[in-house]
């Protein structure tokens, strides 16, 4: 079995990498193992995590909980864990003013609007967007690695952003026909135009977008050689080409190895087990997509040292038989 590797993006050299995949299958791990490999090689990146359940800090052994830090012993590497709490505290910094522009133009309501839009779902995740954005047009990072939301909350956001776009079209188209009406009825309470406004959103949506479609952003898929993962996997894939993303690898974690599965009965039958899906992955996107597959291992990837092993696992490839 030929075990792949990422070291395709040595190569490429990526603006942006997406790690998705369910979770519990090593998304933050491979994330993390992946931006140290791109930061020994002397490019200066950013490890960023929107899970909504953060490991990051737990993984890296170092609190980068909401704001940007420096991983200590390992120079040009940068983390950032944002959760839910930090993340709708930057929103209202960033937009609740100008939500409440917006709204108080169509209707007769005070400054509690803001932290009332800021706790509707999807609004952590959407402001996590912007803030990729941010960096990603910024020079300070070669590379972001970017640790997503487990898959269904990943395609989701995708979602919910080209629905943004659109319907921020359609809002402007609206607020041009009763323009007049509102400003007599809310007496001009708007300091902005909410219109350009609105227009500000729409561009930004049309930017993100864009960033995601973008040749120098690739999206790496984690899981696990079970039924319910390689069926999600398939899924996540096709949404993501729909969507014009870029997946390029598919990472096959906690695979027994052979010797191991030699020392007992139920590691040999889970090997084989592993091993039908891990042949079907290869089946499917040999030559389009890496398959890269990574053993279970008998230490916890907690630490630098840990995260160094499972680098030098995924960037280097070797050949065997399954």
């Amino acid at each position: 079995m030929r075990r792949g590797s990422l070291s395709f993006l040595d190569v490429e050299r990526p603006r942006i990498v997406m790690f998705c995949g369910k979770g519990g299958v090593g998304k933050t791990t491979t994330a993390s193992a992946t931006a140290l490999h791109f930061s020994e090689r002397g490019l200066k990146a950013l490890l960023l995590s929107t899970d909504p359940t953060p490991s990051l800090s737990d993984i890296l052994e170092l609190d980068v909980r909401g704001e940007i830090t420096p991983v200590k012993g390992v120079e040009g590497l940068e983390a950032v864990e944002l959760d839910y709490d930090v993340v709708v505290e930057m929103w209202k910094e960033r937009f609740g003013w100008e939500v409440y522009e917006v709204v108080s133009s169509f209707l007769p309501v005070d400054e509690e609007i803001i932290d009332y839009v800021a706790n509707a779902p999807g609004i952590d995740q959407e402001f996590a967007l912007s803030y990729i954005y941010d960096l990603y047009r910024g020079s300070k990072y070669d590379v972001i690695v970017w640790d997503t939301a487990p898959a269904g909350g990943t395609l989701s956001l995708i979602k919910l952003q080209d629905k943004f776009y659109r319907h921020l079209g359609e809002a402007s188209k609206l607020y041009l026909r009763v323009r007049t009406a509102l400003e007599i009825l809310t007496r001009g309470r708007a300091k902005r135009d909410p219109l350009s406004i609105i227009e500000e959103w729409r561009r930004l949506a049309e930017d993100v977008l864009s960033m995601l479609k973008d040749r120098k952003t690739t999206a790496i898929l984690v899981t696990i050689p079970e039924s319910l993962g390689v069926s999600q996997t398939k899924r996540v894939v096709d949404e993501l080409k729909g969507y014009g993303l870029r997946p390029s690898a598919v990472i096959l974690n906690y695979i027994v190895d052979e010797k191991a599965s030699q020392s007992s009965e139920f590691y040999r039958k889970r090997r084989e087990m592993q091993m039908e899906y891990v042949r079907e992955m290869e089946r499917l996107y040999e030559g389009s997509m890496e398959i890269v597959t990574l053993p279970l291992l008998p230490f916890e990837v907690k630490g630098l040292e840990a995260l160094e092993e499972v680098s030098s696992l995924l960037f280097t490839s070797s050949s065997g038989e399954s």
